[in-house]
């Protein structure tokens, strides 16, 4: 089949088709794919019934996997693997049951934030015919692209602490997320320019988060504040987002640096849901 790119309609969001993902691409077929990612920052493939290791040898197309090996997910075979997942089993979540639950962007707190992640359905709730449990994403080089000059000089060379201490304070912190933060080490907050510009395509985005930005460099604590929350509703604008309405074997990916995401808690949690994810290490955050 011939690779096709569907633009969502939305500021960002593309569907692919014609790409069996469960066998290797071709070189000419990666790099379609790869340009329509960084064009619509998130894309997405249905009906694949990928395995873990058609996810891992996909995504390590994109840059080498971040692995983590958690106590608490020693059931899953492969470290590059993360669950996210509502299912109890022996009395414990088997995955991080409460992901997404703020605006984000994922790693931000990492001196090398994540630059892509994917997420898999294996299992999606449902109810009277429609799945539930959509995924907002936002596209944060369009909120920027859209401030008013005077906004944009006003941020040139400003710095933002990013904590995963906050984003747990937030979100009420559970085992999974104490357990990351525990092994995080140093790296609990680090520092990134308010704007980054994408190693990749050039775009200058906001990378500001209600979920882990707490405070700006340099500035006193209410005007640090007011900015936060300012520059976050711009980012969320419906103008700029994009819902995705998962269906079982969907895999979607996202561009860490352009974009931020929020899940949607619309099922009982009696729903099982259960996704796989892998990310694509980043480097250092520029200006």
């Amino acid at each position: 089949m011939t690779i096709e790119i569907k633009p969502t309609g939305s500021t960002l969001g593309a569907e692919i088709t014609g790409a069996d993902l469960t066998q290797p691409l071709t070189d000419a077929a990666f790099a379609q794919i790869r340009a329509a990612f960084y064009q619509h920052e998130v894309i997405f493939f249905r009906g694949q019934a990928l395995s873990d290791e058609d996810q891992i040898r996909f995504t390590a197309r994109f840059g080498e996997l971040r692995k983590l090996k958690l106590a608490s997910q020693a059931h899953v075979q492969h470290p590059e693997i993360f669950v996210v997942s509502n299912i109890v089993k022996e009395g414990k979540p088997i995955g991080s049951y409460d992901a997404g639950k703020l605006w984000h962007t994922d790693g931000a707190y990492l001196a090398k934030p994540h630059a892509i992640s994917a997420l898999r359905a294996l299992e999606v709730p449902a109810h009277n015919g429609r799945t539930l449990g959509d995924t907002h994403f936002a596209s944060t080089s369009a909120a920027y692209a859209a401030l008013p000059q005077s906004m944009k000089k006003r941020l040139e060379g400003l710095m933002a602490a990013q904590s995963f201490e906050q984003h747990l304070v937030k979100t009420g912190g559970t085992g999974i997320k104490k357990e990351i933060y525990a092994t995080a080490n140093a790296d609990r907050e680090a520092i990134h320019p308010l704007v980054r510009v994408h190693p990749v395509n050039g775009r200058k985005c906001l990378y500001v988060t209600e979920g882990y930005t707490s405070r700006i460099v340099g500035l006193p604590e209410d005007e640090s504040r007011e900015l936060i929350a300012e520059l976050a509703a711009q980012c969320i604008k419906p103008e700029f987002t994009y819902v995705h309405n998962w269906r079982q074997h969907d895999l979607v990916m996202w561009d860490d640096c352009s974009t931020q995401h929020r899940a949607t808690f619309d099922y009982p949690a009696s729903a099982p849901r259960l996704m796989h994810r892998t990310t694509v290490v980043g480097g250092a955050t520029v200006q």
